[in-house]
C-alpha cells in the first residue's frame, strides 16, 4: 500500500469537493512518536509479529515479523518511515539481543521498506533482501512518489479536515478523516527526508536462509499484489508471511494482476500453516480470510471481463457491476470502511480486470 493516503484517500476526498492546502502545524516529537508507535505480539518462542494497533487509520504502514535464528535475527518488512523504523528497531531489542542478519523486503511499496534506514544504523551488516523485480521498482521510476510522500499526507490531512466538517458525510467516515486530520502534523513531519534502501541481494525463484531451529526459506510464488512478490516460510514454525498478497480487513490492489493473484493465493494456501503475516492487519490462523479474498477477486473478473471483451467502455463498466454483496462481506455495514474498500480496492480491481480481460498492461507505479 505504497502511497495510499497521499493518492488513493486524497483523490477520492477531492471527488467529493473538497479542496486541500499546505499543512502548515509544526508537530511535537511525542505526537510523533506516537502516530508511528508499534507493538509486538509473540506468535511462537520463535517469530514475532510487529505492529500497527490500528491498521484502518493513518499512517497506513505494514506489518513486520521477526523470526529468531541461532546466530542472528530475520526480519521481514521495515515499516514505511523513519520513525516507524525506530519503533521498530526499539521492539526488536525487547526480542532478543541479537543482531539482525537479514532483512527481507515482501514488495517495492514504500509503507514496507521506507523505515530501513533506522535497522541499517542499528545494525550497519544486515544484508536487505527482495525479488529481482522488488529492486528493479525500488531504484526506478515506481519509487518516485518518495518525493512527494511528504506533500501527500500534507494534502490529505488538510483535505480530511474539511470532509471532518463535512455535514453530507456519514459520522463514521467524518471520524475516520477526523482522524487522519489529527494525525497529520505526525504524519507529515514522519514522511520527510526519507531514504531508498534498495536489497543487497536479490532472486527470482526462491532463496533459503539455513538455521536448525528457525530455517527460512524465501520464495516468489508468482504476481499478484505486484510483479514482484516475495513470501516467507518458516517450515518448523509453521509460519507464512504474505507480505500485501493478503491485506486485511481491506484488500489492496492498486496494480495487482487479478488472474494471476488467485493463482498465487491458490499456492498460499497449500502450504501447512498454523499462522499467516498479512502485509496489513492481524495474524491470521485459517484460510478463511484467503479464500473470501479470492471469491472477491474472481467475483469481479467474471462481471468485468465479458464486458471489457465486448468494448463497453470502463466508466459504462463501473456502472453495471453489481458488487455490493462481495464488498458488504468485507466492511459489513461500517461505512469508514466502505469508503476505504471503494479507495483501495474496488475501484482499483475493476480497472485492473479491464485491462486483464483486454490484454493491456498494468503497469507498477502508474495511476
Amino acid at each position: 500500500m505504497r502511497r495510499m493516503a497521499g493518492v488513493f484517500l486524497a483523490g477520492a476526498l477531492l471527488a467529493l469537493g473538497s479542496t486541500s492546502a499546505a499543512l502548515a502545524v509544526a508537530p511535537d516529537p511525542a505526537q510523533v512518536a506516537q502516530v508511528f508507535a508499534r507493538q509486538t505480539q509473540a506468535i511462537t518462542a520463535r517469530a514475532h509479529l510487529i505492529y500497527k494497533p490500528a491498521v484502518t487509520d493513518p499512517p497506513f504502514e505494514g506489518n513486520v515479523t521477526v523470526f529468531e535464528q541461532r546466530m542472528g535475527l530475520v526480519v521481514v518488512d521495515a515499516g514505511g518511515s523513519p520513525p516507524s523504523g525506530e519503533a521498530i528497531v526499539a521492539e526488536i531489542r525487547k526480542i532478543s539481543p541479537k543482531p539482525v542478519r537479514y532483512l527481507i523486503y515482501t514488495h517495492y511499496h514504500g509503507d514496507h521498506n521506507l523505515g530501513a534506514g533506522a535497522l541499517r544504523r542499528a545494525w550497519p551488516d544486515l544484508v536487505i533482501i527482495s525479488t529481482l523485480k522488488t529492486r528493479e521498482n525500488m531504484t526506478g521510476e515506481p519509487m518516485a512518489f518518495v518525493k512527494t510522500y511528504a506533500q501527500s499526507y500534507s494534502d490529505m490531512a488538510d483535505a480530511g479536515a474539511r470532509a471532518a466538517a463535512n455535514p453530507k458525510l456519514p459520522d463514521a467516515v467524518r471520524a475516520g478523516w477526523g482522524r487522519i486530520a489529527k494525525a497529520g502534523p505526525g504524519l507529515v513531519a514522519g514522511y520527510t527526508g526519507m531514504q531508498v534502501y534498495p536489497a543487497d541481494l536479490t532472486f527470482t525463484d526462491r532463496l533459503w536462509i539455513p538455521d536448525d531451529e528457525a530455517p527460512l526459506e524465501v520464495m516468489f510464488l508468482g504476481r499478484g499484489n505486484t510483479d514482484g512478490d516475495a513470501v516467507v516460510w518458516a517450515p518448523k514454525q509453521r509460519l507464512l508471511a504474505a507480505g500485501d498478497l493478503v491485506v486485511s480487513p481491506i484488500p489492496y490492489a492498486a496494480q495487482t494482476y487479478p488472474g494471476e493473484w488467485i493463482a498465487t493465493l491458490k499456492k498460499l494456501e497449500a502450504f501447512d500453516f498454523a499462522y499467516l503475516v498479512p502485509g496489513h492487519g492481524a495474524l491470521q490462523t485459517d484460510r478463511a480470510y484467503i479464500d473470501k479474498l479470492i471469491t472477491a477477486l474472481q467475483t469481479v473478473r467474471d462481471q468485468v471481463g465479458p464486458l471489457a471483451r465486448a468494448n463497453v467502455p470502463l466508466d459504462e463498466v463501473r456502472k453495471r457491476v453489481d458488487l455490493k454483496a462481495m464488498k458488504s462481506g468485507f466492511t459489513g455495514d461500517d461505512p469508514w470502511l466502505a469508503f476505504l474498500m471503494d479507495a483501495v480496492f474496488t475501484n482499483d480491481l475493476i480497472s485492473n480486470a479491464y485491462k486483464e480481460a483486454r490484454g493491456e498492461a498494468v503497469i507498477q507505479g502508474a495511476g
